[in-house]
């Protein structure tokens, strides 16, 4: 009957170290990803100086010439011109007779920031404790489970 008491109480830190329980862990660092993006908006500027120009190819255009009681008709060759705009922020091709745009690249700007928090972990608990427990004038070993309230963190 002595020993009843001992195999019961090791039966029952067996069961509570060792159940079939779903146990969920936290873990101990929470990581938040932040992404923060800058807008950069439209903002009305002086006209931009093409960084490259070239000629591509000329274009033969007709034009009247009025000459007093006749019409006499010459051509004139209009090149054809290719430029490259720059900034910091896009690259434009504009060429043709009467300009167009070819292509832009624009580089948007994007910042990311990375956010870590450490997730605060719980100051009291409940669990299985062992240790010395003074009764009277001697010590005697002591196993149960108590409230515990955690004073360090390492």
């Amino acid at each position: 009957m002595k020993y009843l008491s001992y195999i019961a109480i090791v039966a029952l830190i067996l069961f509570i170290v060792f159940r079939p329980a779903r146990v969920e862990h936290v873990p101990g660092e929470v990581v938040r990803d932040t992404i923060v993006t800058n807008r950069i908006d439209t903002v009305r500027d002086t006209v931009p100086v093409p960084v490259y120009e070239s000629v591509v190819d000329s274009f033969p255009f007709v034009v009247p010439v009025p000459v007093p009681s006749d019409t006499v008709r010459d051509t004139v060759y209009l090149p054809i011109t290719q430029k490259i705009y720059k900034d910091s922020l896009y690259t434009a091709y504009v060429s043709g007779y009467r300009a167009k745009l070819d292509s832009i690249e624009v580089y948007s700007k994007t910042r990311t920031m990375f956010v870590r928090e450490r997730a605060k972990r719980k100051r009291f608990g409940l669990g299985v404790q062992a240790g010395y427990g003074f009764s009277g004038n001697k010590a005697t070993p002591y196993v149960g489970v108590g409230v515990s309230c955690n004073l360090w963190e390492w």
